[in-house]
């Protein structure tokens, strides 16, 4: 379950060879270069043997090396059982409001799977307004020392994603995020949902640290209204990011794909305190009421609906051309099939059979063109 990150595997292994190296360059300075005996060897019977002094300064590089390779271990251990401290701090919370909102929680024995000693994941189904819901608990890479310094170094946060994936047919297709507004270019840029069918909105009922991205102006009041632009104005919320959707985030690379109506949302982690932990369980019981209200009280108007699925149908002619591309090649290859089988039957034909056939066959191909020429007229 708990694992050395690559990045820890290849420091060890540097060290390593690294400590090895030395360690034979060190033996190979205290015995010299060995020279085959002579035919006659020159015996001095005064001569001594001078054994190599084994003294503390002459390892000194492979002490320090042993003494990284010593600290790399034990700050897996020591991060991995920290990381595990944290996670069963959080997991009650966590699993207070699975189990408060969903019939079935985990694998029915435990809400938490580890997935790395930094990756915690969950699932939960069995709710109203929703399919099933998906979360990721992202902690500090604590059981990696290199990854560590990584993290504290651009300041990365701790964090809960969670992916609802909504009802089908129970509420409004649309398409809404708040992000912080650092990163809302990025956002903005990369996925393709935002990218589409949204606009940056200005609104101060929010904190300027926020940029909202929204395609109506209906959904964005009523998203707003729900408690949610009080939270959004706090500068110092749990809420990273919240997203609501019904299309993809990437690009479709084909017709046939898949739009579902999905609420995401980013919590922060803060301390592992009472008071932290009780602001944490607060917002996750925020996201799930947001599920309801979505499906139950937003409500657009019929020339909002109008104006969303016009950008739809415009925003997919790519991919209904695609598909239509699709059935005429699947039907020139039918016809084509059939064609070559067809002739292969007037090889086998007698002369006077063959004769009748293409006689039959030069009047079929005439009245197609004659369709073709009368569709063009038209």
């Amino acid at each position: 379950m708990l694992r050395f990150s690559s990045i820890s595997l290849l420091a060890l292994s540097c060290v390593a060879l690294l400590a090895t190296k030395v360690l034979a360059d060190e033996l190979e300075d205290v015995t010299g270069d060995i020279s085959p005996p002579s035919a006659e060897p020159h015996i001095n019977p005064t001569s001594q043997m001078v054994s190599p002094q084994l003294l503390f300064a002459n390892y000194k590089i492979e002490a320090f090396l042993l003494s990284v390779a010593v600290g790399l271990v034990a700050s897996y251990f020591y991060g991995s059982r920290k990381n595990k401290e944290l996670a069963m701090a959080w997991e009650k919370p966590i699993s207070d409001v699975l189990y408060a909102n969903f019939s079935l929680v985990g694998d029915g024995r435990q809400a938490f799977e580890w997935d790395s000693a930094a990756d915690i994941l969950f699932y939960a189904s069995g709710r109203r307004h929703c399919k099933f819901v998906q979360g990721h608990m992202v902690l500090r890479a604590r059981q990696d020392a290199v990854a560590l310094i990584n993290d504290l170094a651009a300041n990365t946060q701790e964090k809960v994603e969670i992916e609802v994936t909504l009802s089908d047919g129970e509420s409004s297709g649309f398409v809404f995020a708040a992000v912080p507004r650092k990163r809302s270019k990025a956002i903005g840029r990369d996925r393709y949902d935002i990218a589409t069918f949204t606009k940056i909105v200005n609104n101060n009922k929010v904190s300027p640290k926020v940029a909202i991205f929204s395609e109506s102006a209906d959904v964005t009041t009523q998203l707003l209204e729900s408690g949610l632009g009080d939270i959004l104005a706090d500068e110092n919320t749990l809420l990273e990011e919240l997203h609501v959707t019904d299309s993809p985030s990437e690009k479709p690379e084909s017709h046939d794909f898949k739009c579902e109506k999905k609420l995401m949302a980013v919590i922060r982690l803060p301390a592992a305190t009472a008071e932290g932990l009780a602001q944490f369980k607060e917002m996750l019981e925020f996201v799930f009421y947001l599920v309801d209200y979505i499906s139950e009280a937003i409500t657009l108007r019929p020339e909002s609906m109008r104006k969303l699925g016009k950008a739809r149908e415009e925003a997919y002619k790519e991919f209904t051309r695609m598909a239509e591309q699709e059935k005429q090649d699947a039907l020139a290859k039918t016809l084509a099939e059939k064609r070559r089988i067809e002739l292969e039957g007037v090889d086998k034909m007698s002369p006077e059979q063959r004769r009748k056939w293409e006689e039959k066959d030069r009047k079929k191909q005439l009245k197609k063109e004659q369709s073709k020429r009368v569709r063009r007229v038209r």
